[in-house]
């Protein structure tokens, strides 16, 4: 049967000492114990690992290691450099217990999948706290660039050299709209079939506003607007009541449990889907607690892709 191995952690501290000062006398000034003390660690250590460490020649003016010597040596290097990591990691993990996020998001966004985001992160690091900016996804874009957001959700962002996306999904452009209205029970439309209806449009200052009229150019319709607004959260409300229609992407695990509204397809060439980016600043690492938002913040989305 094999005997178990167990070597103390005073043992390694003095035969590291000895090795370091070269002499047993030496390692022992600079521990502030007795000389005595140390060579017993030390021959204990070797009683332990049954074979000398250490080679005590008479006439010698410092100690040498034996072959079983450099091997321990070997062993508490590696030790003393896996103590340090394990440090790193603690100081880290430490860091996880508080800290500031500084997150942006569109509006469409804000009133199911982010506070129920944010609810369950901040259970799990109750003494993290968060700014929140809503707005446009080039004005999100252009924070996180500008490093003022550590991370942001953003919508057909343009090109920079400042900003990393690190999650990338497209969207489908659907028809939102009453679950009573009467296109409702159709499976897919066109943007034709959504002209003699009023419609909930965004207005200038919203970036999908272009795109939308883009696309009724294109198709020679003039939409009739009963509705134009700088709110997405408003669109989607008016469609819902069955005042107007809208054009919207279905929102990632967006489930209508009450059965008031419904997303039909366009199935039409000059509809595009939309870009839904998760973004973050290009120049610098996160911090940790902003790494493991982020790293969240993806898995959250991807597990959407599976409702």
């Amino acid at each position: 049967m094999e005997r178990q191995l167990i070597v103390s952690a005073a043992s390694l501290r003095y035969f590291a000492e000895v090795v370091k000062a070269g002499s047993i006398r030496k390692a022992s000034e600079r521990l502030h114990v007795a000389a005595s003390a140390v060579s017993r660690q030390l021959a204990l250590l070797e009683e332990q690992l049954g074979a000398p460490l250490l080679e005590r020649g008479r006439g010698r003016t410092a100690l040498r290691l034996t072959a079983a010597g450099e091997l321990m040596v070997r062993h508490v290097r590696h030790a003393d450099r896996e103590l340090d990591r394990v440090r790193s990691e603690i100081d880290a993990l430490k860091g996880l217990r508080k800290g500031h996020i500084r997150f942006g998001v569109p509006e469409t966004f804000v009133r199911d999948v982010v506070p129920r985001f944010l609810e369950r992160f901040n259970a799990r690091h109750p003494g993290v706290s968060f700014q929140v900016e809503v707005a446009a996804s080039t004005r999100l874009s252009d924070m996180v660039g500008d490093d003022e957001l550590d991370v942001a959700l953003t919508f057909n962002p343009l090109p920079s050299l400042r900003v990393k996306h690190l999650y990338e999904r497209l969207l489908e452009t659907c028809v939102l709209m009453s679950s009573k209205h009467p296109l409702a029970s159709r499976p897919w439309l066109t943007l034709s079939d959504c002209a003699e209806y009023g419609l909930a449009m965004p207005d200038h200052t919203m970036n999908a506003m272009q795109i939308y009229d883009d696309m009724f150019a294109k198709a020679r319709i003039v939409p009739r607007k009963v509705l134009v607004t700088n709110s997405y959260e408003l669109m989607r409300a008016v469609a819902e009541t069955g005042m107007a229609i809208a054009l919207a992407n279905k929102r990632p695990g967006d489930k209508d449990m009450t059965g008031q509204h419904r997303y039909v397809p366009i199935k039409d060439r000059r509809v595009k889907p939309q870009r839904l980016s998760i973004c973050t600043f290009e120049g610098r690492n996160p911090s940790p607690i902003a790494a493991v938002f982020i790293e969240a913040l993806i898995k959250e989305f991807k597990q959407m892709e599976l409702t």
